[in-house]
């Protein structure tokens, strides 16, 4: 009995000593640089952002965030790394619906809200089709009536095999009937430049991505992909408008390896927020044509799981 009794104070003290360790962590976090991973490739709107917002981290972090861009599976090999990184705060992801919600809801790889903890939403983007400003249609409706004309010949680039992007244009296709030949890339940055280089004949992504090529002529908007037009685009319709009931929104957002201790995913998220409030962030969003929606952890992580479990029941039925 003594020596249990003796065990069992040695199991207690042991496990306090642990807590007490995690706690002062968790206080002392960070003491050194963070890693944020970005599993697309360089110059899509997911780059763009979290360059934006991580410009300031050292101000409200105390600490830098370095950025790692790590390309490929559609976003699963980043996301598989930070999934297995140490739950300590230090290797986060740059999450985004593509490889935090539809591949791991429709496909069963990459990580999603079971493998990940969610620290912040920071920003939501409006989507929009776009093509060449030579193509043989200029409007959202002369694309689907030309391609029902010319089966199989629109070429369409997506971000990634089962990205939204995907999923998305996949939904185009049955509520319309078109066939298409659909090519994936890695990453919103490189289906744009396959756009801009004619390999491919339209393409779908966030405003970020494609304001610049629009502003200089480069590009035609044939749609918006959300339930209003785009302030930025004003005389761009909908795809509702046009007949085709399709929302695509994008989000981005701060993800953690699960098990990250409680304290560290709120250090992150207050030094977040106040990232996405600073002026000089705020203006440089502004002007990639997209805008802040900051949502904390909680209400980010009941948004983020009930959008999974939709694009599961989305996926199932296109697959069918």
């Amino acid at each position: 009995m003594k020596l249990a009794s003796t065990c069992g104070i040695a199991a207690v003290s042991a496990l306090a000593a642990v807590l007490c360790w995690g706690t002062a962590s968790a206080q002392e976090f960070p003491s050194k640089p963070i890693t944020l991973i970005i599993p697309s490739g360089a110059g899509g709107s997911h780059d763009m952002t979290a360059r934006a917002v991580t410009s300031v981290a050292n101000e409200y972090l105390g600490q830098p965030i370095i950025i790692q861009l790590k390309p490929g599976g559609g976003g699963a090999i980043g996301s598989d790394q930070v999934a297995k990184a140490a739950p300590d705060g230090y290797t986060i992801l740059f999450g985004g619906p593509n490889w935090s919600t539809t591949l791991p809801a429709v496909e069963g790889r990459s990580k999603g809200p079971n493998d990940l903890d969610p620290i912040c939403r920071i920003n939501y983007s409006p989507v929009m089709v776009a093509a060449k400003p030579d193509a043989p249609y200029k409007t959202f409706k002369e694309m689907i009536t030309w391609a029902k004309a010319n089966p199989g010949k629109l070429v369409f680039g997506n971000a990634g095999p089962w990205s939204q992007a995907d999923l998305t244009w996949k939904q185009i296709s049955k509520i319309t009937g078109i066939e298409s030949r659909n090519v994936p890339h890695d990453g919103g940055g490189p289906s744009t430049l396959a756009l801009l280089g004619g390999h491919v004949d339209v393409a779908i992504n966030p405003t970020t991505t494609f304001i610049s090529y629009i502003q200089s002529g480069k590009l035609r908007p044939l749609a918006v992909l959300d339930d209003e037009r785009d302030p930025s685009f004003p005389d761009v319709p909908t795809a509702k408008e046009e007949g085709v009931d399709v929302v695509y929104y994008l989000w981005r957002g701060m993800l953690a390896p699960k098990g990250t201790p409680r304290p560290v995913i709120e250090k992150l998220a207050d030094a977040c927020k106040k990232m996405t409030e600073d002026k000089t962030v705020q203006a440089m969003i502004k002007s990639f044509g997209d805008r802040i929606q900051y949502l904390g952890p909680d209400e980010f992580g009941k948004v983020w799981r009930a959008e999974f479990e939709l694009h599961k029941e989305l996926g199932t039925s296109l697959k069918k």
